[in-house]
């Protein structure tokens, strides 16, 4: 005898239909899992190029304080908005060029951006013009620079290594074409002398105080110039992130005030060829000078009445660097001025500007 059924309790006849609709749930949640995939591994890409807060991007495209997201379209157009969002702060930003303070050899200017004079050059991440001005019987020459990035203003020491060897010197375009420097000045010269003090690559080579002002160079890019003794006792190696330091100087404008030159170094009263580097108030913006001296065209000048001129560029700090013989102007490996009475003389070391952009 056969049972009956109770209710309307459906028999084996509908266990494929059940199979179905699981079968196409499951389908549902795979595309639903993998779509979030894509969107959190989307995120992730976005995050690294905009360094964007994720959380607050994802928080702006949904706007959960005021709408619920209760469908598979409305997940999807969300995450829609946040692509574009995205594409739309990427186009925004400008990208950052960097050159590692720890590598000697910075990239490689690109030929093409110089003019045929080397008096001017221009890419994503500098730009440098140079020219000159006849002053008090001499020539002095400027070059002006506007970087993108402060590692781009750099100190360079011949082999890249300390030394007080005579034999470890380079001739500055030497030196600058080592580098790949697009414009380089002198240094301090800081192994033709027992004292001073040498920062290199935020490390403290050389510290031997004898009463003269430092250059101190921050990674903004900034100039501090303190007395070589207070070093240690100002603050100021804990207060910023030195990366370079040299002595020479003295300082001769502070806050775009001519300085009166009250230092007895360096032959501040006679006729001589000067250097200095200079940063303007808009901070990646620096200045470079030499007056010539010693030569049949150009006589020299006081240190008073060069710290006078530079003053008179509007510059907001200058600093006197190694002169006389030393004195050396360069714009892509080419010389730009007269040395004293003679050819370059081998040196140590050389500040110079490098382009950002690295060599394809």
């Amino acid at each position: 005898m056969s049972k009956k059924t109770k209710g309307n309790i459906k028999g084996p006849a509908n266990l494929p239909d059940n199979g179905k609709i699981a079968k196409k749930k499951k389908n549902i949640v795979t595309h639903i899992l993998n779509f979030i995939l894509d969107v959190l591994f989307l995120a992730i890409i976005v995050l690294g190029l905009v360094k964007a807060d994720i959380f607050n991007v994802l928080l702006s495209a949904f706007s959960l304080s005021s709408t619920e997201y209760s469908t598979y379209a409305d997940i999807e157009s969300a995450f829609t908005k946040l692509s574009d969002l995205s594409a739309e702060e990427i186009k925004k930003r400008e990208p950052v060029y960097v050159v590692d303070i720890n590598e000697y050899v910075a990239p490689k200017p690109d030929p093409s951006k110089f003019d045929k004079a080397f008096e001017n050059y221009k890419d994503d991440t500098i730009e440098v013009h140079y020219y000159k001005e006849w002053m008090h019987q001499s020539w002095f020459h400027f070059v002006d620079v506007k970087i993108k990035h402060p590692s781009q203003l750099r100190l360079a020491l011949a082999f890249d290594k300390y030394s007080s060897a005579r034999w470890l010197r380079k001739l500055p375009t030497t030196l600058s074409a080592d580098v790949n420097a697009v414009c380089a000045v002198n240094g301090a010269f800081y192994n033709i002398r027992w004292g001073g003090t040498l920062i290199y690559k935020r490390q403290l080579l050389q510290h031997h105080p004898f009463g003269v002002d430092i250059l101190l160079i921050d990674s903004d890019g900034n100039f501090h110039v303190i007395d070589d003794s207070e070093l240690e006792s100002s603050g100021v190696l804990e207060q910023y992130d030195i990366v370079s330091g040299v002595a020479f100087g003295p300082k001769l404008v502070e806050d775009g005030q001519e300085l009166t030159i009250t230092k007895r170094n360096w032959e501040p009263g006679t006729y001589e060829p000067r250097t200095a580097i200079c940063q303007f108030s808009d901070d990646l913006h620096y200045l470079i000078v030499l007056a010539e001296g010693r030569n049949r065209s150009s006589l020299g000048v006081l240190l008073q009445t060069f710290a006078h001129e530079i003053a008179q560029k509007n510059v907001k700090i200058a600093y006197n660097l190694d002169g006389g013989q030393s004195g050396t102007v360069i714009i892509g490996n080419r010389l730009k001025n007269t040395v004293g009475w003679g050819p370059q003389k081998p040196e140590s070391d050389i500040i110079y500007f490098a382009t950002a952009i690295k060599d394809k």
